[in-house]
């Protein structure tokens, strides 16, 4: 186990901002613990890879006990993982609903609450979150709530 190297969790890594957080963290020397719903295994030793889904609790144990297992540390994590419905808000079904608060108020709330018990309990360290919604469509979808 690896005490010395700083220690990155990143979720969403699997692709797009998070890929490319694990690959800046990497070139800066840190290991870096990725997880995502479809992350492929990794064979590196300075990347340790957790699939999974953030939305479950047992999956932020599952990355955190990884990363102390693999590395000893946690220095920083990294909230990234996200999802968005597109589709006007007042289209969201239940699922809709449980899909998005699952994943982007659940996910970011087990993951920080297990990562900042490791940081607090050794001398610190950083939590980073990242969240940022457009609709995957050309046509701009948006809820008019008053008549024009």
């Amino acid at each position: 186990m690896e005490t010395d190297r700083r220690v990155a969790i990143i979720t969403g890594a699997s692709q797009g901002i998070g890929a490319g957080l694990v690959a800046g963290y990497r070139g800066r020397g840190w290991a870096v613990v990725a997880s995502g719903l479809t992350i492929k295994p990794s064979g590196e030793p300075d990347l340790l890879t957790v699939d999974g889904d953030v939305a479950d609790p047992a999956t932020a144990d599952r990355i955190v006990d990884a990363a102390l297992g693999r590395f000893g540390r946690i220095d920083t994590l990294v909230n990234n993982v996200g999802v968005s419905i597109s589709k006007p808000f007042t289209e969201y079904t239940t699922a809709d609903y449980a899909l998005a608060t699952g994943v982007n108020l659940a996910g970011f709330f087990w993951m920080t609450q297990q990562a900042i018990a490791e940081m607090a309990r050794r001398y610190g360290g950083h939590v980073v979150n990242i969240f940022a919604t457009w609709p995957r469509s050309r046509t701009p979808t948006r809820t008019q709530c008053w008549p024009r």
